[in-house]
């Protein structure tokens, strides 16, 4: 994938996932996941508590934590996400995001690494007219995990740039620190803020107008 010049003489790589950190899809999770589970036969009713205790963010684990049988996992996931498609974008950025990244945007090459799809998350940003401020959006239907992606961007800009990962959840806090990347948990999206202090982030972030004091370098929101 060819890259304009301009993404390459920034000064770090910050990594944004998308579902609890840019917007909140909360409503729309739960009333998907319910309908998928009538239609596949097992009707559940999805609760926050379900997504909030999961041990790694994606709809396999919800499936799961709902004992959707595990032959049935991989429609329940491809049908939730196609709910995501099949419907207009409703949702709306978190108040102050549109701040920050645009902010961010002039010194940072910026991405999204999501278990949303790719096409998803590029309309949401575009609605919003913030898809140009981002180099690379990656969506679950994009091939490799959560880390494979975020050390696939840091080998493509270059390792020696400082690289964050935002994240709502303990999967993006460990893909981050696998990925060799700073770690920045954010308390507004789907885990809590002591289920994301027990997986001991860099730095934690109750606002989204506090990511720009951590990537500008103050060390008083690192969590320990």
């Amino acid at each position: 994938m060819s890259q304009p010049d301009r993404f390459f003489r920034k000064e770090q790589i910050v990594i944004f996932d998308f579902d609890g950190v840019l917007t909140d899809t909360m409503a729309e999770m739960l009333r998907f996941s319910d309908q998928v589970c009538a239609e596949l036969g097992h009707p559940r009713r999805t609760t926050p508590q379900d997504i909030y205790g999961l041990p790694r963010m994606g709809f396999d684990q919800l499936a799961r934590q709902l004992r959707i049988p595990e032959s049935l996992i991989p429609q329940y996931v491809q049908k939730v996400l196609q709910c995501f498609d099949d419907q207009p974008i409703t949702y709306s950025l978190y108040k102050g995001m549109r701040e920050v990244i645009l902010e961010l945007a002039k010194d940072s090459v910026l991405a999204v690494v999501s278990g949303n799809l790719q096409r998803v998350i590029r309309r949401f940003l575009e609605k919003h007219q913030l898809a140009e401020c981002f180099w690379r959006i990656e969506g679950i239907d994009q091939p490799g995990n959560k880390r494979e992606k975020i050390q696939a961007i840091r080998q493509a800009i270059s390792l020696a740039h400082p690289a964050y990962m935002i994240g709502d959840a303990v999967s993006d806090i460990l893909a981050a620190r696998e990925a060799g990347a700073h770690s920045i948990a954010v308390t507004w999206g789907h885990q809590d803020r002591q289920k994301l202090l027990e997986a001991q982030p860099d730095f934690i972030a109750d606002r989204p107008q506090e990511l720009l004091k951590i990537i500008r370098g103050d060390s008083s929101f690192r969590s320990s």
